[in-house]
């Protein structure tokens, strides 16, 4: 039963990194356009208070770390209490600022700080996501086990590390790197076009670069298990990554836009399946040998039961309401959403 639990939950992450990773890879997008005002306006106008709504996907990741997950919802909210407040803070200014921008009626001189703080904002929560994604894994420590140990031994040094930053500028670039191949369907002439691809481009290969480095520093400092880099399925999710280059470039040569959108989020895809097969089943590791599992982080099977049964019911509700969601904010002229 905490299997299907798990695999709820990492379909909710999925989600998210696709929808709410385009848009936030949307910001900085526009902060590579600055030689480009025509298509920074063209951007923003492709972003509508819709891209509120994929949060309802952190939402459920949440609820299902609280209730699914319990041990490690208290060490995400404790241990890692820092860059989820980072990150969630960077949420906060994104929405703020978006709004501000948007609906501000004179903007005035506040404009260029909207427009800043906006893109900085969305470059902020990525960041703190690779973070985390890091601090899975190396051991982190307990207080029980260290009762010496200070604040920035227990609440700093465990995930601000070079491994952080490179999860850190990985996460950065596959939401650039989403956002870019989604505008690409928005842009109408084929100087636009050609500008968009140079970002396609520059946001693949330190996609292909910061991956690469994040396997060797993990490889190189036992962080990233050699046998199960090598593993049948982790082969076959770096070869539909690696095809799904092809299919992408094909498909923007060719104008099809769906099908480019949809091989770049088959290669979002194909990253994350490949880091939860490295990990799986564990949540977090401790440095007294202890680790947090999908067996044994979870809550009693009833309250695991009722769970799933309460999102089978409530995804059933949300997802035809966002599918309708999205379909309104496309049928406004002059206002098109990009997932």
């Amino acid at each position: 039963m905490m299997v299907i639990t798990f695999a709820f939950l990492i379909t909710v992450i999925a989600i998210y990194a696709l929808f709410g990773g385009a848009d936030f890879g949307g910001g900085l997008l526009e902060a590579t356009l600055g030689r480009h005002p025509v298509l920074q306006k063209k951007l923003q106008a492709t972003l509508s208070p819709v891209w509120e709504a994929n949060h309802v996907w952190l939402i459920a990741v949440v609820v299902i770390l609280f209730v699914g997950f319990p041990k490690v919802y208290t060490t995400l909210c404790t241990t890692l209490y820092l860059p989820l407040s980072l990150a969630l803070l960077g949420i906060l200014l994104r929405g703020s600022f978006f709004t501000f921008r948007k609906y501000d009626p004179d903007p005035g001189k506040n404009l260029k700080v909207y427009d800043w703080i906006f893109r900085v904002s969305s470059v902020l929560t990525p960041t703190f996501f690779g973070f985390i994604v890091a601090a899975t894994l190396v051991h982190l420590p307990k207080l029980s086990t260290h009762p010496d140990y200070g604040y920035a031994d227990l609440y700093l040094r465990p995930w601000f590390t070079f491994m952080g930053f490179l999860c850190a500028i990985f996460v950065n670039a596959v939401f650039g790197y989403l956002a870019s191949v989604f505008f690409f369907g928005e842009v109408d002439t084929d100087a636009e076009r050609k500008v968009i691809q140079s970002r396609i481009r520059g946001f693949f290969w330190a996609t292909f670069f910061s991956g690469g480095a994040v396997l060797f520093w993990g490889g190189f400092h036992a962080l990233v298990s050699p046998q199960k880099f090598f593993a049948p399925f982790q082969v076959g999710a770096q070869l539909i990554a690696v095809c799904g280059i092809g299919w992408m470039l094909y498909a923007l040569k060719r104008g099809k836009v769906w099908q480019a959108r949809f091989a770049a989020g088959l290669q979002t895809l194909a990253f994350l399946t490949g880091w939860v097969h490295m990990e799986y089943p564990v949540f977090f590791r401790f440095d007294d040998g202890t680790s947090l599992t999908v067996q044994n982080a979870s809550a009693p099977y009833i309250t695991v039961l009722w769970l799933n049964i309460g999102l089978v019911i409530v995804l059933s509700l949300v997802v035809p309401l966002l599918v309708y969601l999205y379909r309104v904010f496309q049928s406004k002229p002059g206002v098109q959403e990009r997932a």
